[in-house]
């Protein structure tokens, strides 16, 4: 099929998915709605988003867990518009997909087969370097330095490769796990799925503070040992609590915004298993963009938890435990498969009128056409 033709269908859950992740996972899941329960602290009123289709009831013989259709009858909808790194391609990844980025001109970064590849806009590789073995994550400044996770350290280049700078994240004893790094003017932010939290360091590696610690548990559940964070313009950090199944919002002092989402199987806003979302990444006019696994799909919300879109399942490996995130400035969202070891660009869906049919957002025929 052609990459640049396919769109999302409408979508349910697959036997295979329900006999090999249900009932354990359903268990899992109820036990950690219990432990959820337990620890779970609102930091604002909790916001109950309205649903956003028609649950569709079981059959009486199986399991209740269907899906609403997942790419049509949401207020936005996405359409596969490229495909980069898969086996076809002219720069395959061959061995690992770890990370992406994109930076303010809209090249994208991925780390992969241990290296930094940078492509332009429309998928041309420009250029690509080494890294650490162990690299997981990486970021992209607005000068265009790239940061890298490793383990515990930090590693900065400039945007031709070359190491200016880097550093060791945690104490001494209790060295970070880094898991995501994020750039907010001249601050950098550590996910430490370690100790559990999101570090705050200036250039030059000195700790300025720490995010994520004011909940009854004094940091993140994460069973999966993985943290995401984002952070927008007017730095508000929001971070994975995939425990808690919630994306919470941080202001840098530490301080709670509030937070959205709750365990379930059967309506597409929830999130399934015992720990999702588990990636995130913001779309240029503030809606966040959520990645799950055991149902590897990918989702946009609104900042207060409506759920807008659906990318479902058929476009990614069910094997995915992550699907890393990133959104460049015209809104299409890049969902990086590491199974499939390939890059999938999802272009936002427009229509010209009410009634009138849906076209991509390159189509000429779009001419004063808004998002759906």
């Amino acid at each position: 099929m052609d990459p640049n033709k396919e769109e999302t269908t409408e979508i349910g859950l697959l036997d295979r998915f329900r006999k090999s992740w249900f009932p354990p996972a359903a268990v899992v899941g109820a036990f950690a709605v219990f432990i959820a329960a337990a620890f779970r602290v609102r930091p604002m009123p909790k916001v109950t988003p309205k649903s956003a289709g028609q649950t569709v009831a079981p059959k009486p013989a199986e399991p209740p867990i269907k899906f609403v259709p997942t790419a049509r009858g949401f207020d936005r909808e996405y359409s596969q518009s490229a495909v980069l790194g898969g086996a076809a391609s002219a720069h395959p990844f061959r061995r690992s997909l770890a990370g992406i980025a994109v930076d303010a001109g809209d090249k994208i970064y991925a780390l992969g087969d241990d290296e930094v590849r940078i492509f332009s806009p429309d998928g041309n590789l420009v250029r690509n370097w080494k890294v650490s073995e162990n690299a997981s994550c990486l970021s992209v400044g607005s000068d265009e330095r790239v940061y890298v996770g490793a383990a515990s350290r930090v590693e900065i280049c400039d945007a031709g490769g070359s190491r200016v700078g880097g550093f060791v994240a945690g104490e001494k004893d209790r060295p970070a796990s880094i898991t995501a790094v994020k750039i907010f003017r001249n601050e950098i932010l550590i996910a430490d799925a370690a100790a559990r939290f999101v570090r705050r360091y200036d250039a030059n590696g000195k700790q300025l503070g720490v995010i994520g610690t004011k909940n009854k548990t004094g940091n993140f559940i994460l069973p999966n040992r993985s943290l995401d964070i984002v952070v927008d313009s007017n730095g508000v950090i929001r971070a994975t609590d995939t425990g808690r199944h919630l994306v919470t919002a941080w202001a840098l002092d530490g301080s709670p915004l509030g937070s959205f989402g709750k365990f379930g199987m059967s309506n597409p806003e929830d999130f399934v298993g015992c720990c999702n979302p588990v990636n995130l990444a913001l779309t240029p006019d503030g809606k966040v963009v959520t990645a799950e696994k055991m149902v590897a799909r990918v989702k946009v919300y609104e900042p207060d938890g409506k759920l807008l879109a659906v990318i479902g399942p058929e476009h990614f490996d069910p094997n995915c435990i992550h699907i890393h995130l990133a959104v460049d400035s015209k809104g299409r969202i890049l969902a990086a498969d590491p199974v499939r070891r390939e890059i999938k660009i999802f272009a936002p869906v427009v229509k010209i009128g009410v009634n009138e049919p849906f076209c991509r957002e390159s189509s000429s025929n779009c001419v004063g056409a808004h998002i759906a």
